[in-house]
């Protein structure tokens, strides 16, 4: 038996035009079925579900235009392409056929070549939308099941690693050790915060995957003294020398979000600052965008050469090229917050070739 191409639904009121076109569309494969007004064809639509419609205009007491609007109105029959096959062929009339829905108009008379053609190329149209769907289902599927794994695994990574990390910054700060068991020590206290670092920007990239943002006030203040709590270790370590205003204005944002963007880059900023290492924080309105404000920090490191500004935001490119230290998803991250929260991030150089300026802007609270 003879796999059918496709199932079209042929709706006109004429039984000469039915005939006609249900004899071609029938010896070239199609299994078409018929309907000889606008009442009865949405009553059939949604009992044979078609690939596609060929519509007449001009029927009785509800006209092709109208039938569209309901299959457009109907998310069961929405999906399915309406081809207008009509006399009607006045331009306000093909506007209106492609207002209400429909994806061709073909004037009467007509080549039956021509129909066979447009039929084809939508029924290729929307195989090719079904079978994108399935692929985005299957990769949202993927992808959660990735996030669900991510986290679980930081999660059974991170009380461990802690335990380590703790125990280890007891027996440093009794300072017991001397010589290289210091040394080795201290690299052990070291690894432990980096790979902390690491599970930290897991958990945060599983949770910007999420669809729902519920964006609020955040206070910029408290932001930036709890990212420097989080720093504050770095920060006396490496005797930065750090400016800041004594006020912020606050954001549209989600804080946890603000306060990892402020941690990378002023971690950033001490890793590759100069000798010794100074630090800016700052703000600024953007110009010829009103309400929205600019946060930056500025190094005296070497700088980002601006051959590779450009990428610097891209997974896995380091701010010190491959030989400089560090897993390299930070910045990426950066800018994935930034752009879910509505802003922009960008980098440039303070002085020709000596420090750097990363920032982001948001839409003031």
């Amino acid at each position: 038996m003879k796999t059918a191409k496709g199932k079209i639904l042929l709706v006109d009121d004429n039984p000469t035009n039915i005939d006609v076109l249900y004899n071609f569309l029938a010896d070239v494969g199609y299994e078409v079925l018929i309907a000889e007004d606008g009442m009865s064809a949405l009553e059939r639509v949604t009992l044979v579900n078609p690939d596609l419609i060929l519509l007449d205009v001009m029927m009785p007491h509800i006209d092709g235009f109208e039938v569209c609007r309901k299959l457009q109105a109907n998310p069961e029959t929405k999906e399915i392409p309406v081809i207008f096959i009509t006399a009607l062929g006045s331009v306000e009339d093909k506007i209106t056929g492609f207002k209400t829905g429909g994806v061709d108009y073909v004037t009467k008379p007509f080549q039956n070549d021509e129909i066979l053609a447009r039929i084809r190329n939508h029924l290729e149209l929307r195989a090719m939308r079904k079978s994108l769907e399935i692929q985005n289902n299957q990769l949202r599927t993927q992808n959660e099941a990735l996030d669900a794994y991510a986290r679980t695994v930081a999660h059974d990574l991170k009380n461990p690693l802690n335990l380590i990390l703790n125990f280890a910054k007891f027996i440093q700060d009794e300072e017991i050790l001397t010589g290289v068991p210091k040394d080795d020590l201290g690299r052990i206290v070291d690894s432990a915060e980096q790979m902390n670092h690491i599970i930290q920007d897991l958990l945060l990239l599983a949770q910007l995957r999420k669809e729902e943002l519920n964006l609020v006030r955040v206070n910029m203040d408290a932001v930036l003294k709890l990212s420097l709590d989080r720093l504050q270790l770095e920060v006396k370590k490496n005797n930065v020398d750090l400016e800041m205003p004594s006020s912020w204005p606050d954001a549209i944002g989600i804080s946890s979000w603000v306060q990892a963007v402020w941690v990378n880059y002023i971690s950033n900023a001490i890793k590759y600052g100069g000798d010794p290492r100074k630090v800016k924080l700052s703000w600024a309105a953007v110009e010829g965008q009103p309400g929205t404000i600019r946060y930056s920090v500025e190094d005296n490191g070497v700088g980002v050469p601006l051959k590779h500004q450009a990428n610097i935001f891209d997974e896995f490119t380091r701010i010190g090229g491959e030989s400089s230290e560090g897993h390299g998803i930070g910045l990426s991250i950066v800018r994935r917050i930034i752009h879910r929260l509505g802003g922009e991030v960008e980098v440039s150089s303070v002085n020709e070739g000596m420090g750097s300026r990363f920032s982001f802007t948001l839409k003031q609270a």
